[in-house]
């Protein structure tokens, strides 16, 4: 079912450089949108174009069929069934979490469900300055997720977090996903952020879209270099010498070493945890191959195949 639809999107900068420019976009109930892009690439005006908290120059958005700005004439901005938690989010100082979170229309049971979902039950009596950055984002978190909002905007949710912080907030997350009935669009510069969560991921770049599709599509159908190297390693190859490849951006996972494809030399080795990564010199090019553990050595012959991927 059809939740959100951008038509003839376009928000500009004083100077007159395009923030966000979009013909449209629909975003469909229940899918987990990851939005990706370098710094400065639009992604953060996007979400607050959504959210309500900037009005675009030309066009409109709805939500559920209606338009969402003639709603903005309020005292608190922003879209009542929208959530936007921003990476520059501040708590109040002096104030425990509980009562931060217990205000009015919301209740005890309310809090503590909020809570429970979020991981801070145990936070609840302790003063917002006394939380580590991790929890000051969950506390932040359970404060949007109390409206219970239709879509929710997360903007760089793991910026800045230690190892052990961001695996509870993906953890926390997903979980939402389960007991709430909302839908999410995230941001995030990590590909290990998104390409395993998301459902669809949208790929911006001075303030346009350049691409859209499942995780598989953006990452082994990249449309051109700047979105393949988004995602991670790839290799731009000289088609000349293999043969019927019809595209020339190769991960490197989808080469393999086998007794036939084109012939090259280990030139180099590198140990990477679970496999190794090898410099191949072909005729024409040197490629990065991932293999196991020390099964080649340097100076090794070998033969290269590409994979190809079905979707």
């Amino acid at each position: 079912m059809l939740i959100l639809k951008l038509h003839n999107i376009q928000k500009t900068y004083a100077d007159n450089r395009i923030a966000f420019r979009c013909d449209d976009f629909e975003l469909d109930e229940g899918i987990r949108m990851g939005i990706a892009g370098e710094t400065g690439s639009g992604k953060s005006t996007l979400l607050k174009i959504i959210a309500g908290l900037e009005k675009p120059d030309i066009g409109y958005a709805l939500l559920n069929g209606e338009e969402i700005y003639p709603k903005l004439d309020r005292l608190i901005a922003g879209h009542p069934e929208i959530a936007y938690l921003s990476q520059s989010f501040e708590l109040p100082k002096f104030i425990s979490v509980d009562e931060y979170l217990t205000v009015h229309p919301y209740t005890v049971e309310d809090v503590n469900e909020i809570a429970k979902l979020c991981q801070i039950a145990n936070l609840l009596e302790k003063n917002t300055k006394a939380l580590s950055g991790g929890e000051r984002q969950r506390v932040a978190l359970a404060k949007v997720l109390l409206r219970k909002p239709t879509i929710l905007l997360l903007d760089e949710p793991f910026s800045n977090l230690d190892p052990h912080h961001k695996r509870i907030i993906k953890q926390v997350i997903n979980q939402i996903e389960k007991e709430i009935e909302t839908t999410i669009m995230m941001v995030s510069h990590e590909p290990t952020d998104l390409l395993p969560w998301a459902d669809k991921i949208m790929v911006l770049k001075d303030g346009k879209i350049l691409q859209e599709g499942t995780p598989r599509q953006i990452y082994f159908q990249p449309r051109n270099e700047h979105i393949a190297g988004l995602f991670g390693s790839f290799q731009k190859l000289d088609n000349s010498q293999w043969g019927d490849m019809n595209k020339t951006i190769v991960r490197p996972e989808q080469f393999q070493l086998n007794d036939h494809g084109v012939k090259g030399e280990v030139v180099s080795i590198h140990f990477v945890g679970n496999n190794e990564e090898l410099v191949i010199k072909t005729q024409k090019e040197e490629i990065v191959v991932k293999s196991e553990v020390g099964r080649y050595e340097v100076g090794d012959e070998v033969k290269v195949s590409v994979k190809p991927i079905d979707f």
